[in-house]
């Protein structure tokens, strides 16, 4: 790695942490699109790449996450139960899509980069749409049923698990759409059930990828340490900014600029697939 590369590194990290703070995704939209990028930079074999990307991309997204959701919780923008609960509900999804999909030899750069982009575009109709608006809660989410806990949580598992987004896609649209949290509480929580996500996710990854041939020299598994470091320490600092932000600014622009950004980088990754 160059000065140059690690420098780029910390610059993209840090935009990356704002992005956590401000939507709650915890940042996966452009860890994950960048290491797929610096891997291939670094010829990195096919085989390990699309793994390698996720599991240091949750890596990454869990960092950031954490400094997000400590922020939310102070200003009790956190509904902790469900945080907790859907989670939890997502260690099975975790296991399965990691270890029986995405480290599989037909979970090629090409399927990777399309499903990318077609969780994004999710996010985008889901932010966008006229249906997502700041109200009163439906129902109380610490006393949601069973069934709406375990199906998001699988949800956010098997995309967090997919693409390394963390979860984030399914999350914050879930909780403001479905359980009709307020914008900023529902980024909170998302970011809050981010941390249980990623963390399971990436120790899912260092396992699977133990031994294998052609990882990084500060890799565990597929979970690249070292480069990971250099992307979420600056995003541990720009997450806390971010989270101030949320807070000051109206979650009208918040869910119109993520959904924009969100555009930008699904078509980009279309392109790499199919050009």
């Amino acid at each position: 790695m160059t000065l140059v590369q690690a420098v780029l590194l910390g610059i993209a990290g840090f935009g990356a942490g704002i992005i956590a703070g401000l939507v709650g995704v915890g940042g996966g939209v452009v860890f994950t699109p960048m290491l797929f990028a610096v891997y291939g930079i670094w010829d990195v074999p096919a085989g390990v790449r699309t793994p390698l990307t996720v599991g240091t991309g949750l890596f990454c997204t869990g960092l950031a996450a954490g400094t997000s959701a400590l922020h939310h919780y102070r200003r009790g923008g956190v509904a902790s139960r469900t945080a907790l609960y859907v989670g939890a509900a997502s260690s099975a999804a975790v296991g399965l899509v990691s270890g029986f999909v995405v480290t599989q030899p037909w979970y090629d750069a090409t399927l990777f980069q399309l499903l990318f982009a077609a969780a994004l575009l999710v996010v985008v109709g889901r932010m966008g749409g006229p249906r997502t608006r700041d109200a009163t809660p439906r129902m109380d989410p610490s006393t949601s049923p069973w069934g709406a806990w375990l199906g998001t949580g699988t949800a956010a598992g098997t995309v967090a698990a997919a693409v390394g987004v963390g979860g984030g896609v399914v999350l914050v649209p879930a909780y403001h759409w479905g359980l009709r949290l307020p914008m900023r509480r529902a980024v909170g929580t998302s970011s809050a059930t981010i941390v249980l996500i990623s963390t399971l996710s990436a120790v899912a990854y260092a396992l699977l990828g133990s031994g294998v041939a052609g990882r990084p020299a500060f890799a565990l598994g597929y979970v690249d340490v070292g480069t990971g470091l250099l992307l979420a320490g600056p995003a541990v600092l720009g997450a806390q900014g971010g989270a101030a932000l949320t807070h000051r600014f109206s979650t009208r622009w918040l869910r119109w600029g993520f959904a924009l950004l969100a555009v930008v980088v699904a078509g980009r990754l279309v392109w790499g697939a199919i050009g």
